[in-house]
């Protein structure tokens, strides 16, 4: 293959159809035919010498040798764009764009939402979209353009040098129960905290982080429910003396929507980071960058306001 055989649209068009999964999406966020874009696939089979997309139903599946070329492809368009870009001040005002951000549910609660409420004056045309996080995804999603940005809460050791990471700010944890509940008055100590049946929400890893401090005292968390969301876990520790816990920032905004109060717990605060993590294609996409700004914003506001 020679560098003569590959124009710029066909790479465009690459990344469209590994960024929308369709002829036809891609050919709308385009402005071109879908034959004009089924055509351009074609060449790319052809230069590339792989079939790039296979058919599962009404969506195309990226082969092996597409998700390969994907990183690529967003480096190479974004020194395009750049190179291309007219030489004037970035406007958020007057940028459209389109983000997916990946977040558990309780990301989407403290940060995306108050972010979307944020752009609403800043960048009206400036969109945030949620996307399901899944551990054992989110790398390659943000590798290959699913997402991008990838709000996580667990902190776990990152090994790829591709991914960059920004600590937003450190949480701490909360447990919270119905106003009747016995710890709502008196301080447990740790065994009973320990004992008392605990909610535990699939999305969250507030028991994960509790039972090592108190294994220190050769105990753990009884987990008397699991649950699949945080609404859950509410609904639940409203009709049961079961404990939830929950990120502090999170806790803020739905105690006093759902009367729960919080308890003292019988050990110092456990901290963990909120980190926003991206690829580096986008490093220099002003768009993109500009977003960043804000997330970190957001998080120094809700800093001070704690």
């Amino acid at each position: 293959m020679h560098l003569r055989e590959v124009d710029a649209n066909l790479l465009v068009t690459l990344d469209a159809l590994l960024v929308d999964a369709s002829v036809t999406r891609a050919a709308e966020r385009l402005g071109r035919s879908a034959s004009a874009i089924s055509h351009a696939l074609a060449k790319l089979r052809k230069i590339f010498a792989d079939e790039l997309f296979v058919r599962a139903g009404q969506r195309l599946v990226p082969t092996a040798k597409a998700m390969e070329l994907a990183p690529t492809v967003h480096v190479i368009l974004a020194g395009m764009e750049s190179l291309l870009r007219p030489n004037k001040p970035f406007d958020p005002s007057q940028t459209n764009r389109d983000f997916a951000v990946a977040a558990s549910e309780a990301g989407e609660l403290i940060l995306v939402q108050p972010l979307r409420q944020r752009l609403q004056s800043l960048a009206p045309s400036v969109r945030v979209g949620w996307t399901p996080s899944h551990s054992e995804e989110n790398i390659d999603a943000l590798r290959h353009g699913r997402c991008h940005f990838l709000i996580d809460i667990e902190g776990a050791p990152l090994l790829a040098p591709d991914i960059r990471v920004s600590k937003l700010f450190d949480d701490t944890l909360v447990t919270l129960t119905r106003e009747r509940h016995p710890f709502a008055k008196r301080k447990p100590n740790a065994a009973a905290f320990a004992a008392s049946g605990h909610i535990a929400v699939n999305s969250l890893p507030t028991i994960e982080l509790i039972d090592p401090v108190l294994r220190q005292q050769k105990l753990a968390c009884t987990v008397s429910s699991r649950v699949s969301s945080v609404l859950v876990g509410l609904l639940l520790a409203l009709n049961s003396d079961g404990l939830l816990t929950l990120p502090a920032s999170l806790a803020a905004i739905l105690e006093k929507e759902f009367g729960l109060v919080r308890i003292q717990q019988p050990f110092g605060p456990i901290a963990f980071p909120l980190r926003l993590m991206w690829h580096s294609s986008y490093d220099r996409d002003e768009c993109h960058e500009w977003v960043r700004g804000e997330f970190a914003n957001l998080a120094r506001e809700m800093g001070s306001a704690s």
